[in-house]
């Protein structure tokens, strides 16, 4: 999630219902401000500047995120990456043609563990998924829609997103640009692959335009060949002539070249469906149109204007008087019942023409409320020329041509009906009351106009992870953090839970010494690392920030910071390595100063000995016999390696002078072993792909099988790491593997993905793994039910214990109701007994919330207490006609409480400093009966209220009349 971080109080309240493993801890109002400050760029202006210690807009978020995966790729010196990776691909298909079948039949096959979208508890837009670039609904049959997502491949649905199906999984290209059906057949489906929104050669893994003429079942790419090739590997827009549908008009961003800058963009047309290529225009676009019925067709050119054609694109004509064309981004947009109407966005600029063209007019200078250069997009209503969407950070409308705009959803916190960052918004052209609004966080529908809106986030699987963890003792149990996703945790379900908002999440660990210890990072900040733990299993509220002291600020902490874990200590490193114990609250420098950033820190627990190493960004290798001693010595066994980031370190399991580091980079060899500590390293992995590998593992089974990921998938060698063959059965073709962890016991490798969230295989059946139990709770009043959700990775649940925390008898049902005596919290545990014997238990706390407390008008009740994350809750009800609706608290020195107040279900205001100080005004109340809820953020033990509104005097409103 992009911008702000998520509602504090939300994290500590949940509203009506806390389902935690324990009490939350939450992290400090400094804290909370400070993760506020770091996330709040969504707010600010395109161009306004921030000074220093005030956080950083998503601007910068969005550009260092792309120097990242240029950098750690090599992208901007590696000529031709993208043709590098597109025959890696095909080479890849052959390969799994041969063997897929060998490992389905030994059930080697990789199963998705999710994120099939990720809860937002109690928030109004609900579930929520990953980057959405295009939405395309089939016309006359609107429950069937398309979309493309930023890097997870285009997905389908039958039933109005009930459900989705991913069709474009054996193309080999998962970014997703343009998603177009043919004006005369709605089963031709034409895709442009590359993501416009992952910046320069970060969008490096586009192959160009792609038909299916099954309606996505299967799929041919239509680029041409030699002097007739499409070039382009990051295609925004694809249009098909309505009166040929032979003629194609494709247009993009370009191609990567060996500078790491896309050269190249412009409209290229085919006359033969795509067999044939011909460039018409060199510069980039965002949008193509054409005039229905007709071969007229607009061109939205960026930092050009608008160029328009009657001939089908073969000539063109530029159509821009009175547009200010400068600017990165120029959206178009035509109204379907006035061809002649079309509007032009251009970052905060909004233009329109009447006539075609022939002159614009400007009517607005303020229609981008921020990251204009990320999230621009617009459309017209079917039936109304006058009616316009703008989609920016939120989404807008105008019914007066773009005149004024009114936001359809709040700005971000639990009331906000859609997710922002918006990317697309797309008119039915049958329902004037239905739109499409896809953002970073998924795609929503309303067939009211706005007023309400429909979720259709449902399994989609879209998810870029960074980085996961998996549970020391339990697999089912995954941590990840993931590119505007934060981080996020899942026990049973494919439907994972936000664990920590941070806008991007990044590393993720796992203390083996106490599980219930989770670490996460989100972004550096004056130049230190923000490192976050939660001592309850990393449930949603219970992190507080890892103080930084004994840390010396550096430029040198990467962007995604590395962290790990062994024994009971933790470590982060920027050029110099820092450790700290797992429950500590200081760090000490354990490394010299190692010339650049660490790129991974890689410690082991061998016996009594921690060995650890550290690659570097500058292609250095670092190594301590023992990192867990006062004192490490830590000694330079870069040796013979010939350089290149150093993407991930492995050790063989017992013997720590058999290493393993992957390079994420092309041309040398991607994997090197040294069997002496590092002092020699041997160039080995014959049969991996030319392309960036990013992790590497040692089965510690079989410590001569070796597991890679690379940016198009997993290999293993059976030989130490010699040779190497495809491991990806089940794997979405050019999958992004970016992580890899492994158990023995189950035996299962993990796998994170930037793309399609995570993924496992079970390697060999092992001894009896522990079930992993887990429930939900509904309650009414008293009443609460459960439901179980437990699983067992290699058998069945046998028996269930819950103990429902009251001191009344035990339950061993399934799924019991049970009514308590009094509110409160409650810990309710679920214990679990599989069917080979091994049990395990699991706790959530259940509140119980009394009816809220009536308020009179005026009316201050004093001298509350409240214990720290209890809620106090009140009710006020409110006449029509009254106006100014105040609500104030006041408390303690020293003390925080957070207000929300709510009429409905709806949020109307949430005030959350960090005193016991609240306030809430809403001007023009409708009437109705408010909530205001009072979060004990600390203790509290002289709280106040107050709830006040003004009636007008009915009788005397005139004066007195003669």
């Amino acid at each position: 999630m992009s911008n702000t971080v998520l509602s504090w109080r939300a994290l500590g309240a949940l509203a009506s219902l806390l389902l935690l493993p324990a009490l939350p801890v939450l992290a400090s109002h400094e804290e909370a401000k400070h993760i506020e400050d770091l996330m709040d760029g969504g707010e600010h202006k395109e161009g306004e500047e921030h000074k220093e210690g005030e956080g950083r807009e998503e601007s910068w978020q969005i550009e260092q995120r792309q120097i990242w995966f240029e950098r750690t790729r090599t992208l901007r010196s590696t000529p031709d990456a993208g043709r590098e990776r597109a025959a890696a691909v095909e080479a890849l298909k052959v390969q799994r043609a041969h063997n897929d079948a060998s490992r389905s039949a030994t059930g080697e096959v990789w199963s998705p563990v999710g994120p099939s979208s990720m809860s937002m508890t109690d928030w109004i837009m609900g579930k929520v998924a990953g980057r959405v670039n295009a939405v395309t609904p089939v016309p006359g049959n609107e429950d069937t829609v398309y979309i493309g997502s930023a890097a997870g491949g285009v997905w389908k649905t039958t039933n109005a997103g009930g459900s989705w199906t991913p069709v474009f999984d054996q193309v080999g290209t998962l970014p997703i640009g343009a998603v177009t059906l043919g004006p005369n057949d709605s089963n031709d489906v034409w895709v442009g692959t590359g993501d416009k929104n992952g910046g320069g050669c970060a969008g490096y893994f586009g192959q160009g335009v792609y038909l299916s003429e099954d309606a996505g079942a299967t799929w041919t790419a239509r680029n041409g060949a030699g002097a007739t090739a499409m070039p382009l590997s990051i295609v925004n827009a694809v249009a098909v002539q309505p009166t040929d549908s032979n003629v194609i008009l494709a247009g993009g961003a370009g191609t990567c070249g060996a500078t790491g800058a896309l050269s190249g963009a412009g409209v290229f047309r085919s006359s033969d469906r795509g067999l044939t290529w011909t460039r018409v225009l060199s510069t980039n676009v965002e949008d193509i149109i054409f005039v229905p019925g007709t071969s007229t067709v607009y061109a939205g050119l960026i930092n050009t204007g608008v160029s328009k054609s009657t001939d089908g694109g073969v000539t063109w004509t530029s159509v821009s008087t009175g547009l200010n064309s400068a600017g990165s981004r120029l959206r178009l947009s035509m109204a379907p019942s006035d061809v002649n109407t079309l509007y032009a966005l251009i970052g905060t600029r909004l233009y329109r023409t009447t006539d075609g063209g022939t002159s614009w007019t400007q009517t607005n200078t303020a229609a981008c409320e921020g990251q204009c250069t990320y999230n621009l997009t617009i459309a017209v209503h079917p039936t109304d020329p006058a009616t316009v969407l703008v989609g920016t950070i939120r989404h807008f409308r105008s019914t007066a041509g773009g005149a004024s705009l009114t936001a359809m959803t709040s700005t971000w916190g639990t009331s906000q009906k859609v997710h922002q960052d918006t990317h697309v918004v797309r008119y039915s052209q049958s329902n004037p009351n239905r739109f499409w609004v896809g953002t970073d966080g998924g795609l929503w529908r309303t067939d009211d106009g706005g007023l309400s809106y429909v979720n259709m986030n449902s399994n989609l699987n879209i998810t870029q992870f960074y980085d996961i963890a998996v549970h020391p003792n339990d697999v089912n149990i995954v941590f990840g953090g993931a590119q505007d996703n934060g981080s996020s945790g899942r026990r049973t379900s494919l439907q994972w839970g936000l664990t920590f908002p941070s806008g991007d999440g990044f590393m993720n660990a796992v203390d083996p010494t106490t599980p219930s210890r989770v670490f996460q990072t989100s972004y550096p900040s004056s130049n230190l690392p923000n490192i976050v733990r939660s001592n309850d299993s990393g449930s949603l509220g219970s992190f507080a920030m890892v103080p930084r002291t004994g840390m010396v600020a550096s430029s040198t902490f990467p962007w995604v910071t590395p962290m790990a874990v062994a024994g009971n200590l933790l470590f982060a490193s920027s050029n110099t390595l820092y450790r700290t114990t797992t429950d500590g609250s200081s760090w000490t420098a354990v490394s010299p100063n190692m010339g650049s950033a660490a790129s991974v820190v890689t410690p082991q627990l061998i016996g009594v000995l921690m060995p650890t190493y550290v690659g570097t960004s500058g292609g250095r290798v670092y190594f301590s016999p023992d990192a867990s001693i006062p004192t490490p010595t830590f000694t330079n066994v870069t040796g013979d390696y010939p350089g290149g980031i150093v993407s991930d370190v492995a050790m063989d399991p017992i013997n720590a002078q058999r290493v393993f580091i992957t390079r994420s980079g092309f041309g040398a060899s991607r994997l090197y072993r040294s069997t002496t500590g590092g002092t020699t390293w041997a160039a080995v992995g014959t049969g991996l792909p030319n392309v960036p590998a990013n992790s590497v593992v040692v089965d510690p089974l079989n410590t001569n099988r070796i597991f890679v990921a690379t940016d198009i998938g997993v290999y293993e060698s059976t030989d130490g790491g010699d040779n190497f063959s495809a491991y990806s059965a089940g794997l979405p073709l050019g999958l992004i593997v970016s992580d890899l962890e492994i158990d023995d016991s189950p035996h299962v490798l993990t796998a994170g993905s930037y793309s399609r969230g995570a993924w496992r295989v079970v390697l060999s059946a092992a001894s009896n793994a522990p079930p992993t139990p887990d429930f939900t709770a509904s309650t009414s009043d008293l009443t609460a039910t459960f439901t179980s959700s437990s699983i067992d990775l290699d058998g069945t649940i046998a028996s269930y214990s819950w103990n429902f925390g009251d001191g009344s008898p035990a339950a061993a049902t399934a799924n019991p109701s049970h009514t308590y005596a009094a509110y409160g919290a409650y810990s309710v545990v679920l214990s679990v007994t599989d069917d080979d014997g091994a049990s395990a238990s699991f706790s959530r706390v259940v509140r119980f919330f009394a009816p809220p407390t009536p308020l009179t008008n005026g009316v201050t009740v004093a001298g509350l207490s409240a214990a720290q994350n209890d809620e106090l809750r009140f009710s006020l009800v409110v006449p029509a006609g009254a106006t100014n609706l105040v609500f104030n608290t006041v408390g303690a020195a020293g003390e925080d409480a957070d207000l929300t107040i709510k009429l409905g279900e709806e949020t109307i205001c949430e005030s959350a400093g960090a005193t016991a100080n609240e306030s809430c005004t809403t001007p023009a109340p409708a009437p109705g009966t408010y909530v205001a809820i009072v979060l004990a953020y600390s203790p509290l033990t002289n709280q106040s209220i107050t709830g006040s509104y003004t009636v007008s005097d009915v009788i005397f409103a005139n004066g007195f009349q003669p």
